[in-house]
C-alpha cells in the first residue's frame, strides 16, 4: 500500500434565510430550526460518501437586517429549485445497488 497524507481544513458555506419579524429570541430560534440533527447527519453522510470525515458540524446565524421583498422571493425561488435538486440526489442514492459476493 502506498503512503498517504491527511488533509485537514474547513468547509465554508455562507448561508442566508428569512424569518418572520418577531422578538430577537423567536427569530433566532426560527432561523436555526432547519438545522435539526437529521440535516447535519445527512450532510455528514454525503461528505463521508465522498471520503471526507466530518469531525464537527454546526451553524450560527445572526440577524443582519429586515429583508427586502425581492430577497424573500429569491429565497423561496431558490428553495423550490433546491428541493428538486435534493430529490434528484436522494433518488440517485436510492438507486444504488449493493452486490454481495
Amino acid at each position: 500500500m502506498s503512503s498517504m497524507n491527511l488533509y485537514r481544513g474547513k468547509l465554508v458555506v455562507d448561508i442566508v434565510t428569512a424569518v418572520k419579524t418577531n422578538d430577537e429570541k423567536a427569530m433566532l430560534d426560527q432561523a436555526h430550526e432547519g438545522f435539526a440533527t437529521e440535516l447535519f447527519d445527512e450532510i455528514m453522510a454525503l461528505l463521508g460518501a465522498k471520503g471526507y470525515i466530518t469531525q464537527s458540524i454546526g451553524a450560527t446565524l445572526e440577524n443582519m437586517r429586515e429583508a427586502h421583498d425581492y430577497e424573500v422571493e429569491q429565497i423561496e425561488k431558490d428553495k423550490l429549485k433546491s428541493i428538486d435538486r435534493a430529490n434528484s440526489v436522494y433518488n440517485k442514492a436510492n438507486r444504488i445497488t449493493i452486490k454481495f459476493d
